[in-house]
């Protein structure tokens, strides 16, 4: 009896319990699964305090130009100023609160806050260029209270480019984190300023705080470019692992969200900002944006470095290793140190460093990292010297001034515990000298006086991308080629420095050097933008029109490029340009003071991004595509040479080699004359001038070289 009352009792029990239950649920909505999880916010974090777990990443990142350097960069600083020259200042941040508006009077917002729909070109322009140099910083400055970089006032005639100052200066903070500025543009930081977060630029938090692709941000939707990344502050820190280590004292947690594992791992983590897309009118390929609402907002490519990737060989198995090569296979691993490989290009056999060879060790300090003293074991490990094409054109003491005391040398002796140097300048050549190959085999066997020679160098870039790539001004190849009988009489060459002088920057004299000097392709001046002498609204005028513009004894004409005439210099780049319509001045006047105005659709290349209208992203030498430049070198005669009292000697010494220009050096002297006194601003901003140019400027000479003989016969 009483059991039965206890089985009825537990059964009613357990009815109420569902009863009570089942009410609850429907009282509750389903929400499914959040598309964000929450975990508690961190600030941006300076690298230092990664330090103790991660000494070797931050040895190395300290040596990468993307850390540190390119926030106090002369030339990213003088670029940045030009473009808000021209702009009217539209190229600084524009935050949430501002009250600034768009032309036709609607509010200008702000293009730092994750998904947003641009409707106007001045949206997308604001912060432009550091929202991908210094995301996060520009991000920060939606909290008024941790804005680092002030908006301008004003646009326009109402922007006053006498009073801006380059975002180098704004870089330096006290001991209680208070901006500080130098009393001088560019002057000595005073005693107490110490490197503001800002200036740390791309550094760890940046990387490892990134959660997704954020469409909203990129102009065709597909993740790349302009800065389309979302980042999120938090105790969150994402690696490549996917079962990390639970970390000492909960600085941070590990994620292990697989999407976020795999996009930091891809390509497309790179591309979400090494792909630029300026928003403007193109004459020739304009795109526009694909985010609903913005079919107004139209662009070109000024970088197309991820979309080159994506559209060739290395993005897939197509390619000599079988499989897709990522930027970080290249950028992140022991390339061009982690061994060697042998394939067959076009029918050429070519060895190079293989990429994807990562080193092997800790991910953290194997004592004290880990909770619980966890015991770490060694994994295939990225570095993070992320080498490219750049070296800092500025000294070791100016850099540690704004950046720290332990900023290394860009020549810093040594290797690392891998074996990879630690110089930055070894580290850029070698991964040059890996980008290509050149050969003359197809070049004439036998020449005779009086006749043509015709000299077939062919080329092939290694590269995941084009060669070269990124941004189109700072990047510059050439093929340098010579032709000389036995006693070494020179009968031809293309691709050749002469020492001038430089008036226009004060160097009235050649200087001795040729690393400071431009092809002969081209004899070029950039207007700066003249000023007048006091400042009145409207009358400073930006100019970045070419003052002077006439082709060059060693001109490679536009044939050379798209149908292979045989004649003049082979240059690989990405060109910068100008169409102007019928009508519109050229900015430049004749011997007689006439103007030249375009009586038809004219381009011309331009050294201004910000003044360009189209951009041409087929120069470059396409990766593991074999091509063959023709030159056509006309010997002379017999009765030539006996005239000249030279007798040619067989046989003749075909010499051919590629050559990086670090940067052209006009296009840093438009650099050195728009931001000094000859610019709009007025007055000299000390970023570029002729003494950093011949302090600096050192070009990389014969990257890939190859020779041939040709036996010279009688008439």
């Amino acid at each position: 009896m009483s059991g039965n009352a206890s089985s009825i009792g537990s059964v009613a029990i357990a009815v109420l319990f569902i009863a009570t239950a089942a009410t609850a649920a429907l009282a509750q909505t389903p929400t499914g699964n959040p598309e964000r999880f929450t975990i508690k916010p961190q600030p941006y974090q300076r690298a230092e305090k990664c330090l103790p777990c991660h000494r070797r990443q931050y040895d190395e990142l300290r040596s990468a130009v993307k850390a540190g350097y390119r926030s106090v960069s002369p030339l990213f600083n003088s670029l940045e100023l030009a473009g808000n020259f021209v702009s009217g200042g539209l190229l600084r941040p524009v935050y949430g609160d501002s009250t600034r508006t768009n032309a036709d009077g609607t509010p200008l917002n702000t293009n730092t806050a994750s998904s947003q729909t641009f409707t106007h070109l001045s949206q997308v322009r604001s912060g432009f260029c550091i929202s991908c140099h210094n995301p996060h910083l520009v991000l920060m400055g939606e909290d008024p209270n941790r804005r680092e970089i002030p908006e301008l006032a004003g646009v326009g005639t109402e922007f006053r480019p006498d009073e801006i100052r380059p975002l180098r200066d704004y870089h330096l903070v006290d001991v209680q984190g208070r901006q500080m500025l130098t009393p001088e543009i560019g002057g000595d930081p005073p005693p107490e300023a110490q490197p503001s977060l800002g200036a740390a630029a791309i550094t760890c938090d940046v990387c490892h705080n990134a959660i997704s692709q954020d469409l909203d941000r990129s102009p065709q939707r597909d993740g790349l470019a302009n800065g389309s990344l979302e980042l999120m502050p938090s105790l969150s820190k994402v690696g490549p692992f996917r079962f990390p280590a639970p970390v000492k004292g909960n600085f941070h947690v590990s994620s292990r969200d697989p999407e976020r594992i795999a996009y930091i791992q891809s390509s497309n983590f790179c591309g979400s900002c090494h792909d630029v897309r300026v928003p403007g009118a193109s004459l020739t390929h304009a795109e526009t944006n694909l985010n609903p609402g913005s079919e107004d907002v139209t662009f070109y490519r000024l970088e197309n470095l991820n979309t080159e990737w994506l559209t060739g060989p290395y993005a897939s198995a197509d390619n000599p290793f079988g499989k897709p090569i990522r930027c970080q296979d290249c950028h992140m691993s022991m390339f061009p140190y982690g061994g060697e490989s042998t394939y067959e290009v076009g029918g050429k056999t070519i060895t190079s460093p293989t990429p994807g060879v990562f080193a092997t060790n800790f991910a953290a300090e194997p004592e004290g990292s880990t909770e619980y003293d966890y015991q770490l074991q060694k994994r295939p490990v990225a570095n993070h010297y992320f080498t490219g094409v750049d070296v800092p054109i500025q000294s070791t003491e100016q850099m540690r001034a704004r950046l720290g005391d332990d900023y290394p040398p860009v020549d810093e002796a040594g290797v690392d515990e891998h074996g990879v140097p630690k110089s930055l300048s070894q580290r850029r050549e070698d991964l040059l000298k890996a980008a290509v190959r050149i050969d003359l085999d197809k070049t004439d066997a036998t020449a005779r006086p009086g006749e043509s020679l015709m000299v077939r160098a062919t080329a092939v870039a290694l590269t995941g991308h084009r060669f070269p790539s990124g941004f189109s001004q700072e990047r510059t190849a050439y093929l340098e080629l010579t032709v000389k009988d036995d006693d070494g009489f020179l009968l031809y060459q293309s691709g050749y420095l002469v020492d001038k002088p430089h008036p226009e920057t004060g160097e009235v004299e050649p200087d001795g050097s040729l690393d400071d000097e431009d092809l002969e392709h081209a004899q070029v001046i950039v207007d700066p933008g003249r000023k007048t002498d006091v400042y009145e609204p409207g009358t400073a005028t930006n100019g970045h029109r070419n003052e002077v513009f006439a082709l060059g004894p060693d001109n490679g004409p536009e044939a050379r490029v798209f149908v292979g005439e045989p004649n003049g210099l082979v240059l690989w780049r990405n060109e910068l340009t100008r169409i102007y319509l019928p009508g519109e001045s050229l900015g430049r006047r004749g011997p007689d003071g006439e103007e030249f105005t375009a009586s038809k659709p004219h381009f011309e290349e331009t050294f201004s991004a910000a003044f360009a209208n189209s951009v041409d992203n087929y120069r470059s030498l396409a990766p593991l595509r074999p091509t063959t430049y023709r030159y056509a070198v006309k010997l002379p005669s017999r009765e030539e040479l006996e005239l000249l009292g030279v007798e040619l000697k067989t046989p003749l010494h075909v010499h051919a080699q590629v050559n990086f220009l670090h940067f052209p050096p006009l296009f840093m002297r438009f650099l050195a004359r728009t931001t000094g006194e000859q610019g709009p601003g007025g007055k000299d901003f000390h970023l570029v001038d002729e003494k950093l140019i011949d302090d600096f400027l050192v070009n990389v000479k014969a990257v890939a070289v190859a020779d041939r003989t040709v036996e010279l016969l009688d008439e």
